[in-house]
Protein backbone atom coordinates (compact mmCIF):
# COMPACT_ATOMS: atom_id res chain seq x y z
CA UNK A 1 0.00 0.00 0.00
CA UNK A 2 2.88 2.13 0.92
CA UNK A 3 4.49 1.65 -2.85
CA UNK A 4 0.73 2.81 -4.62
CA UNK A 5 0.86 5.88 -2.23
CA UNK A 6 4.31 6.53 -3.22
CA UNK A 7 3.76 6.26 -7.03
CA UNK A 8 0.70 8.27 -6.80
CA UNK A 9 2.60 10.86 -4.96
CA UNK A 10 5.33 11.03 -7.60
CA UNK A 11 3.43 10.89 -10.81
CA UNK A 12 1.28 13.79 -9.05
CA UNK A 13 4.76 16.07 -8.71
CA UNK A 14 5.77 15.17 -12.13
CA UNK A 15 2.72 16.28 -13.18
CA UNK A 16 2.67 19.59 -11.19
CA UNK A 17 6.21 20.12 -11.81
CA UNK A 18 5.16 20.25 -15.96
CA UNK A 19 2.43 22.05 -15.55
CA UNK A 20 4.34 25.08 -13.62
CA UNK A 21 7.13 24.64 -16.50
CA UNK A 22 4.26 24.81 -19.37
CA UNK A 23 2.71 27.81 -17.52
CA UNK A 24 6.12 29.40 -17.00
CA UNK A 25 6.75 29.02 -21.00
CA UNK A 26 2.86 30.37 -21.76
CA UNK A 27 3.72 33.51 -20.08
CA UNK A 28 7.26 34.50 -20.96
CA UNK A 29 5.70 33.90 -24.48
CA UNK A 30 2.79 36.14 -23.51
CA UNK A 31 5.63 39.16 -21.84
CA UNK A 32 7.79 38.58 -24.83
CA UNK A 33 4.80 39.59 -27.91
CA UNK A 34 3.38 42.18 -25.33
CA UNK A 35 7.08 43.72 -25.24
CA UNK A 36 7.85 43.82 -28.57
CA UNK A 37 7.99 47.54 -30.10
CA UNK A 38 5.77 48.02 -33.37
CA UNK A 39 6.69 50.18 -35.94
CA UNK A 40 4.25 52.23 -37.13
CA UNK A 41 3.58 52.10 -41.06
CA UNK A 42 3.93 55.47 -42.52
CA UNK A 43 2.11 55.87 -45.43
CA UNK A 44 2.20 58.65 -47.76
CA UNK A 45 -0.62 60.98 -47.76
CA UNK A 46 -3.13 61.38 -51.22
CA UNK A 47 -0.44 62.21 -53.66
CA UNK A 48 -1.19 65.11 -56.19
CA UNK A 49 0.00 62.89 -59.49
CA UNK A 50 0.48 66.64 -61.10
CA UNK A 51 2.47 68.17 -58.31
CA UNK A 52 6.51 67.25 -58.57
CA UNK A 53 7.68 66.65 -55.15
CA UNK A 54 11.16 66.02 -56.14
CA UNK A 55 11.22 69.61 -57.48
CA UNK A 56 14.41 71.58 -55.96
CA UNK A 57 15.12 75.22 -56.27
CA UNK A 58 19.34 74.34 -56.46
CA UNK A 59 20.14 71.61 -58.65
CA UNK A 60 23.55 70.80 -60.60
CA UNK A 61 23.72 69.16 -63.72
CA UNK A 62 26.04 65.96 -63.64
CA UNK A 63 28.11 65.38 -66.55
CA UNK A 64 30.11 62.13 -67.30
CA UNK A 65 32.75 61.09 -69.91
CA UNK A 66 30.18 58.10 -71.06
CA UNK A 67 27.47 58.47 -72.58
CA UNK A 68 25.77 55.40 -71.09
CA UNK A 69 27.04 56.85 -67.37
CA UNK A 70 25.19 59.72 -68.18
CA UNK A 71 22.22 57.71 -69.15
CA UNK A 72 22.50 55.16 -65.85
CA UNK A 73 22.90 57.95 -63.80
CA UNK A 74 19.95 59.98 -65.25
CA UNK A 75 17.42 56.92 -65.16
CA UNK A 76 18.48 56.29 -61.80
CA UNK A 77 17.20 59.96 -60.74
CA UNK A 78 14.09 59.44 -62.43
CA UNK A 79 13.53 56.36 -60.49
CA UNK A 80 13.95 58.64 -57.23
CA UNK A 81 12.02 60.98 -58.55
CA UNK A 82 8.80 58.47 -58.96
CA UNK A 83 9.77 57.09 -55.47
CA UNK A 84 9.42 60.83 -54.32
CA UNK A 85 6.53 61.15 -56.04
CA UNK A 86 4.87 57.81 -54.56
CA UNK A 87 4.12 57.07 -58.57
CA UNK A 88 4.88 53.19 -58.24
CA UNK A 89 3.99 53.34 -62.39
CA UNK A 90 6.56 55.32 -63.06
CA UNK A 91 9.18 53.93 -61.00
CA UNK A 92 8.51 50.24 -62.86
CA UNK A 93 8.51 52.33 -66.50
CA UNK A 94 12.07 54.16 -65.31
CA UNK A 95 13.48 50.99 -63.71
CA UNK A 96 12.70 49.02 -67.12
CA UNK A 97 14.51 51.72 -69.11
CA UNK A 98 17.32 51.60 -67.03
CA UNK A 99 17.98 47.76 -67.58
CA UNK A 100 17.11 48.19 -71.15
CA UNK A 101 20.56 50.58 -71.18
CA UNK A 102 22.69 47.95 -69.19
CA UNK A 103 23.84 45.41 -71.45
CA UNK A 104 23.85 41.68 -70.83
CA UNK A 105 27.58 41.55 -71.12
CA UNK A 106 28.11 44.65 -68.51
CA UNK A 107 30.08 44.45 -65.54
CA UNK A 108 26.76 46.26 -63.95
CA UNK A 109 25.05 42.85 -64.13
CA UNK A 110 23.81 43.14 -60.66
CA UNK A 111 22.63 46.78 -60.97
CA UNK A 112 20.22 45.15 -64.22
CA UNK A 113 19.26 42.43 -62.07
CA UNK A 114 17.79 45.26 -59.28
CA UNK A 115 16.49 47.32 -62.10
CA UNK A 116 14.29 44.32 -63.92
CA UNK A 117 13.16 43.69 -60.38
CA UNK A 118 11.78 46.95 -59.46
CA UNK A 119 10.32 47.10 -63.06
CA UNK A 120 8.36 43.71 -62.09
CA UNK A 121 7.41 45.31 -58.72
CA UNK A 122 3.86 46.99 -58.28
CA UNK A 123 3.99 47.79 -54.81
CA UNK A 124 5.69 51.12 -53.90
CA UNK A 125 7.24 49.82 -50.41
CA UNK A 126 8.79 46.68 -51.95
CA UNK A 127 10.13 49.05 -54.64
CA UNK A 128 11.38 51.72 -51.72
CA UNK A 129 13.16 48.38 -50.13
CA UNK A 130 15.01 47.55 -53.64
CA UNK A 131 15.68 51.03 -54.27
CA UNK A 132 18.51 50.20 -51.24
CA UNK A 133 20.06 47.85 -53.44
CA UNK A 134 19.95 49.81 -56.47
CA UNK A 135 21.58 52.90 -54.56
CA UNK A 136 24.42 50.22 -53.67
CA UNK A 137 25.02 48.91 -57.03
CA UNK A 138 24.81 52.65 -58.53
CA UNK A 139 27.49 53.48 -55.87
CA UNK A 140 29.40 51.19 -57.13
CA UNK A 141 29.29 52.18 -60.34
CA UNK A 142 29.94 56.00 -59.83
CA UNK A 143 32.87 55.20 -58.24
CA UNK A 144 34.81 53.54 -61.46
CA UNK A 145 33.79 56.59 -63.99
CA UNK A 146 34.76 59.96 -64.64
CA UNK A 147 32.73 62.73 -63.70
CA UNK A 148 33.30 65.68 -66.03
CA UNK A 149 31.32 68.68 -63.80
CA UNK A 150 28.76 68.83 -61.45
CA UNK A 151 28.21 67.09 -58.55
CA UNK A 152 26.73 63.97 -57.29
CA UNK A 153 25.06 64.14 -53.17
CA UNK A 154 24.80 61.11 -51.41
CA UNK A 155 21.79 61.72 -48.84
CA UNK A 156 20.94 59.48 -46.08
CA UNK A 157 17.69 59.00 -43.70
CA UNK A 158 18.13 57.39 -40.58
CA UNK A 159 14.85 56.85 -39.98
CA UNK A 160 13.63 54.70 -42.77
CA UNK A 161 13.75 50.37 -41.84
CA UNK A 162 13.17 50.71 -38.54
CA UNK A 163 16.07 52.83 -37.70
CA UNK A 164 18.87 51.21 -39.75
CA UNK A 165 19.17 53.93 -42.28
CA UNK A 166 19.00 54.55 -46.06
CA UNK A 167 20.93 55.86 -48.73
CA UNK A 168 20.02 57.63 -52.45
CA UNK A 169 21.99 60.11 -54.22
CA UNK A 170 20.74 63.44 -56.12
CA UNK A 171 21.82 65.71 -58.39
CA UNK A 172 20.17 68.38 -55.58
CA UNK A 173 21.89 69.18 -52.20
CA UNK A 174 18.12 69.77 -50.87
CA UNK A 175 16.64 66.72 -49.35
CA UNK A 176 13.70 65.01 -51.11
CA UNK A 177 13.70 61.76 -49.67
CA UNK A 178 12.55 59.17 -51.76
CA UNK A 179 11.73 55.92 -48.98
CA UNK A 180 8.69 58.01 -47.68
CA UNK A 181 8.00 60.30 -50.16
CA UNK A 182 5.48 63.41 -49.14
CA UNK A 183 4.99 62.26 -45.59
CA UNK A 184 8.88 62.80 -44.62
CA UNK A 185 10.32 65.03 -48.07
CA UNK A 186 12.79 66.79 -46.49
CA UNK A 187 13.78 64.21 -43.52
CA UNK A 188 17.23 63.04 -44.16
CA UNK A 189 20.75 64.74 -45.04
CA UNK A 190 23.93 64.65 -47.77
CA UNK A 191 26.57 62.58 -46.28
CA UNK A 192 29.24 62.57 -49.00
CA UNK A 193 29.98 64.47 -52.57
CA UNK A 194 30.84 62.94 -55.81
CA UNK A 195 32.59 65.49 -58.09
Amino acid sequence: MFFLIHNFFNVIMRYLIVVLILGGLNASCTADKKSKKIEPVIEDEKIDYNKDYDSTDSQTKVVFSQAKDQQIFDLYLSIKKALVNSNEKEVQSQAKKLGAVIKDFDEDKQLKAISKLIALTKDIHKQRDFFVGLTHEIEKHINKVDITSGEIYQQFCPMVFEGKGGYWFSNSKEIRNPYFGKKMLTSGSVKKIFK
